[in-house]
C-alpha cells in the first residue's frame, strides 16, 4: 500500500475503532510532528481525528494528484465527507445539516529517515464547506 494510503486509511475511520489510536499515529508521524510551523503532539493529532469524526460521517479521500522528491511528498487530494455532527470552526460552531461536504486539500509532507511524518505544510479549503454548510 502507498504511503499516503495508509496515510489517509488512518484518516478515513474513527481513532477509537482502533486497539490504540495512538500508537496507530506514532506509526506514520513523528512525536511531535510539525504542523505548519508549529509542534503538535500525537495524542493532538488524535483528537484532532477524533473531532473530525464527531462532526462528519462517511468518509471519502480521493487523491488528485502527488509529486514526490527525496525527503517529501505533496498530495493534492477531494475529501468528501457526511455533516453529521456540531462542527466547531473558527467562524463558530455549525449544527449538523446532513449535507454531504467536499473540500479540496494540499498537504506538504516532510519524511524522516525512519519514514514517518515529521512536518507538514497544510493547505485546506475549509472556507468553502464552512459556506456550504452555512448556507442551508
Amino acid at each position: 500500500m502507498a504511503f499516503e494510503d495508509q496515510l489517509f486509511t488512518l484518516w478515513r475511520f474513527p481513532p477509537d475503532t482502533l486497539d490504540d489510536p495512538v500508537a496507530a499515529f506514532s506509526a506514520l508521524y513523528t512525536d511531535p510532528v510539525t504542523i505548519n510551523g508549529v509542534p503538535m503532539p500525537v495524542s493532538d493529532l488524535v483528537e484532532r481525528a477524533r473531532t473530525l469524526h464527531e462532526a462528519f460521517t462517511e468518509h471519502d479521500i480521493e487523491i488528485v494528484d502527488r509529486v514526490e522528491a527525496p525527503g517529501k511528498l505533496t498530495v493534492a487530494f477531494r475529501h468528501r465527507a457526511r455533516h453529521t455532527g456540531v462542527w466547531h470552526t473558527p467562524l463558530g460552531d455549525l449544527a449538523p445539516t446532513g449535507l454531504l461536504v467536499t473540500g479540496l486539500g494540499i498537504d506538504v509532507l516532510t519524511i524522516d529517515d525512519d519514514g514517518r511524518i515529521s512536518a507538514i505544510w497544510v493547505l485546506a479549503d475549509e472556507l468553502q464547506r464552512i459556506l456550504r454548510v452555512q448556507a442551508v
